[in-house]
């Protein structure tokens, strides 16, 4: 029997059951969608990293501490205080350091301008100034102590707050201080992204830890580290790797089963990689449970079909068709369910995909392979599922199948 004509009887069946059909598929969409709108999500995202990386390396270090358990998605970071004011003076001193930003988290903390109040998730930081760069502050560093840089995001949740006005800020034990806003900064990635206060060191930030050289320090939990330009960071990032390794505060105060790492943007965006791989693992074995539930479905209403067309495959029989004839015929109605539900999720994972990374604000990206590869699954999925019933079909007796009315 031919292909097309394969194809052509094959369509009519499917056809004439549409409701039955189109939740036969539904497995198949359901699982190939989910599949595609996590890699539309996961391409975007990646390629606006790279893109602002690639556009602007920035001769900056991040300073962590990362390791513990194993969660299966990467690493952890411990932002717990370990890196000592000693650290910051030794990484200071550095051959090409333009600066150490200390990053000291503040728990607790409200904000209220005279009119509103604050609600929700909040990062409050004690950092400093030299950090922020000029082409993505609006205003002034701050450069008193009642001074305070803000992220866009803090605008938008305070939509009565400018550049100039004042911040109240409360801690944990009820104590307040008033800020006025010196300047507004753009949001980041990650923590920056979120609606984020940046207040100075002195007198705002007194964690202190004690020291194996018997002595008791201010400590923050990250660090970085400016560097004078880009040409000089990896011969930085080398020189401040071997001191935190073997010299630092940092190395006594670490958690067990941690490691101090300094890394540039594109270390990092290394790590957001493979954080993603693993994500779209774990994703595709949850969307192949939906698969194995529509080739489950694709397999039993091949069965019921074969059931209802049994005099129809005596006919055929009769009339000189093969075993093989009969069962390319069942195999390549699977397989054209098994590709429309594909091709329909698909579809829908590249719509929702759409719609997703049009919200966030990235780049609209083809996992061309990724898509490819989902609708081979899709088809695959269709022939094993038609498989046993072609068989089923195949072995019908001609004479007993044309006794039936």
């Amino acid at each position: 029997m031919k292909l097309t004509e394969s194809l052509r009887i094959s369509w009519r069946a499917i056809a004439g059951h549409k409701l039955r059909s189109a939740l036969t598929t539904l497995g198949i969409i359901i699982g190939i969608g989910a599949v595609v709108v996590f890699l539309v999500m996961g391409s975007g995202f990646m390629a606006d990293v790279e893109a602002d990386i690639d556009e602007d390396p920035e001769p900056v270090l991040t300073v962590q501490s990362e390791g513990g358990a194993d969660t299966g998605f990467g690493f952890q970071i411990d932002t717990s205080p370990q890196f000592t004011d000693h650290d910051v003076e030794q990484l200071s001193e550095i051959d090409g350091v333009e600066y150490v930003s200390p990053d000291g988290w503040l728990s607790g903390v409200q904000l209220a301008t005279e009119t509103e109040q604050f609600t929700g998730s909040l990062n409050a930081r004690a950092t400093d100034p030299a950090r922020f760069d000029d082409d993505k502050l609006e205003g002034e560093r701050f450069e008193a102590d009642h001074e305070a840089i803000v992220n866009e995001a803090v605008l938008e949740a305070l939509p009565g707050l400018e550049r100039g006005e004042n911040l109240t800020v409360s801690y944990e034990g009820g104590s307040q201080t008033e800020f006025t806003v010196s300047g507004v900064v753009e949001d980041g990635e990650g923590w920056n992204a979120q609606p984020t206060v940046y207040v100075p060191i002195d007198p705002h930030y007194t964690i202190q830890v004690d020291t194996h050289r018997d002595t008791t320090e201010r400590a923050y939990g990250l660090l970085e580290i400016g560097t004078e330009d880009i040409d000089v960071r990896d011969d930085v990032q080398d020189a401040a790797q071997a001191y935190l390794s073997e010299n630092s505060d940092a190395a006594e105060l670490k958690q067990d089963g941690y490691e101090l790492r300094v890394l540039t943007g594109e270390d990092q965006l290394e790590r957001f990689e493979d954080i993603i791989d693993q994500i779209t693992v774990f994703v595709t074995a949850i969307a192949g449970i939906a698969l194995v539930v529509g080739a489950i479905g694709i397999g039993n209403i091949m069965i019921v079909s074969v059931t209802e067309r049994t005099r129809q495959i005596g006919i055929m029989k009769a009339v000189g068709a093969t075993r093989r004839d009969i069962a390319h015929l069942f195999v390549t109605e699977s397989l054209v369910l098994g590709g429309v539900g594909a091709l329909l999720g698909v579809i829908a994972g590249l719509g929702i995909g759409w719609l997703a990374i049009t919200l966030a604000g990235w780049q609209m990206v083809y996992p061309i392979g990724g898509i490819l590869f989902a609708v081979v699954i899709g088809v695959a999925v269709g022939v094993i599922a038609g498989l046993y019933p072609a068989w089923r079909a195949a072995k019908v007796d001609p004479i007993e199948a044309l006794r039936q009315e």
